[in-house]
């Protein structure tokens, strides 16, 4: 599994090599804002989770 895993890594170190420096900033600014992007709609879910749930109230006729 070891020898999987390095042979992973310098897979992946070989493609990235012929990307340019500047590329690699602007994916890893963009992969930066991608997680924080998905944080807030995380964040957004969860405060929408923990806040109380408004009851409205109906009134019905009866016969």
């Amino acid at each position: 599994m070891e020898h999987l895993i390095n042979a992973w890594d310098e897979f992946i170190e070989e493609i990235f090599s012929f990307i340019p420096e500047e590329s690699k900033k602007h994916l890893k600014n963009a992969k930066k804002e991608f997680l924080l992007a998905l944080r807030s709609i995380l964040d957004k879910k969860i405060e929408e989770i923990e806040k109380p749930k408004k009851v409205k109230k109906i009134e019905v006729e009866k016969e």
